[in-house]
């Protein structure tokens, strides 16, 4: 079954390099000045690949139809040739070029080829450039070196970024991170990609709001709070912020006085995130289907017994132990003014 994870940290540490060009572009030129070939020394690899292991999140896409051409290319350019991948890569840097045609910044477009084991991503990225003009005549090793130090010295200057997975063992097809639109995808990108967002920002609100309940009930055994606590600790975080980011997700999700305890929870909840899919999304969370309904708690004993409270347990005089004592048995406390019989 395909899986809906993206890149684990493991993944991420085994990316390598196999082909790597960049051109230029230029807002006063409608054609990219396309380069022949670019060298990289074993550093320049390493920094990369590196960049690459950062851009490799964002938001998940699926493409519109069968065969889009970016698809296609994509498809072609995984196992080509050197000159076929020179070919494809001017292909589909003239095709970004032909999409953007509103206000664009100088600079280069990166297309590469990276491996992780047997697996192959075709990486696109848009990387702001003020000085590439000055450099277009100069030959491409100066350019390299620039391009390094502008991913070094300015964060800000990767404008877009496309991880293709032609592979099917992955639900999603496309990652993609678009400045201009931090919680999806601006209309030029996702015209020149043909993709649609696998999931809506609804889906994304009520898969963010369970995957914290969903972690907690899962991993009772590593000393961990009743999993309303967290779920109520996602809500508050969704209802209160306009673009999801997952790390400031963890930690408004994972709080403990005890540092250590917090380190070695927030690993796990982030592990649980890729696994699920959910980590490295950008969406605008739904605040209006985050409802009384979605905030009701519901817990089942052995016995059959159900207990449904909203907000936390607290508020509600309810404690339920963490761990189970001696004898194996969870203790269950309710203190109430008034009980009534309803059926």
């Amino acid at each position: 079954m395909p899986k809906e994870s993206v890149l684990s940290i493991a993944d991420k540490e085994a990316i390598k390099i196999e082909k790597l060009i960049f051109h230029i572009i230029l807002t006063d030129d409608v054609n990219p000045i396309f380069l022949e070939e670019v060298e990289i020394t074993d550093e320049q690899q390493k920094f990369f690949r590196d960049r690459l292991a950062d851009a490799s999140q964002g938001r998940q896409f699926i493409f519109t139809e069968n065969n889009p051409p970016i698809k296609t290319l994509a498809e072609e350019i995984i196992n080509a040739s050197d000159e076929d991948f020179l070919r494809i890569s001017r292909d589909i840097t003239s095709r970004f070029r032909s999409t953007h045609t509103s206000s664009m910044n100088n600079g280069v477009f990166i297309i590469s080829i990276a491996s992780i084991h047997t697996r192959k991503l075709l990486f696109l990225i848009k990387l702001d450039h003020k000085k590439v003009y000055e450099y277009k005549l100069e030959g491409s090793k100066a350019l390299l070196e620039e391009v390094k130090n502008t991913f070094s010295e300015d964060k800000t200057a990767i404008q877009k970024v496309a991880l293709i997975d032609i592979n099917t063992n992955v639900v999603w097809d496309v990652l993609v991170f678009d400045r201009s639109c931090p919680s999806g995808i601006t209309k030029y990108f996702g015209n020149f990609l043909s993709v649609i967002p696998r999931e809506t920002e609804t889906d994304l609100t009520k898969k963010a709001q369970s995957c914290a309940r969903r972690w907690a009930s899962s991993h009772k055994d590593e000393g961990i709070n009743e999993p309303s606590v967290y779920k109520n600790n996602a809500r508050n975080y969704l209802s209160s912020v306009d673009n999801f980011n997952s790390e400031h997700f963890i930690e408004a999700v994972i709080q403990e006085d005890d540092k250590e305890k917090e380190e070695f929870l927030r690993n796990s909840f982030r592990d649980f995130m890729m696994e699920d899919g959910l980590y490295g999304q950008n969406f605008a969370p739904r605040k209006d289907i985050l409802s009384k309904k979605e905030n009701k708690n519901i817990r089942q004993t052995a016995e059959g017994v159900k207990i449904e409270w909203e907000g936390t347990l607290e508020d509600n005089n309810i404690s339920i132990s963490d761990t189970k004592d001696r004898q194996g048995q969870y203790k269950i406390v309710i203190k109430t003014s008034d009980i009534k019989d309803i059926q």
